[in-house]
């Protein structure tokens, strides 16, 4: 149970973080490289990077607990679906009927992977 506990901070944690990380990115304007490397000296990106930072080591954990041919389908396909989903939500990004079959099949592979 611990694992399952463990899987769901991963998830939320990473996707929450990779958000945020895209968030600070699309705020940020730079000219050159020089500009960009000291804009990341940013609270909002320590903060983003933290959370990716706090779900990598949820997923030690889970490792720890679960196969992988288990474990590694289950996280990556969930995580794909939150931040596919949050991204057309907060982002405005491009939905389109290939996204949401896409998902479907994944719903269905891990469905079938925990069978």
């Amino acid at each position: 149970m611990d694992e399952v506990v463990a899987l769901i901070i991963y998830i939320i944690a990473s996707s929450a973080g990779v958000l945020i990380i895209k968030n600070f990115l699309n705020s940020i304007y730079y000219s050159n490289f020089i500009e960009f490397f000291l804009s990341l000296f940013n609270i909002t990106l320590f903060f983003g990077a933290l959370l990716y930072i706090l779900g990598f080591v949820s997923w030690l954990f889970v490792l720890s607990r679960m196969s992988l041919n288990t474990a590694y389908p289950i996280a990556i396909t969930l995580s794909f679906m939150t931040i596919l989903t949050l991204s057309i939500l907060f982002f405005k990004e491009r939905a389109t009927w290939n996204i949401f079959i896409g998902m479907a099949l994944c719903i269905t592979g891990i469905y079938i992977i925990l069978k």
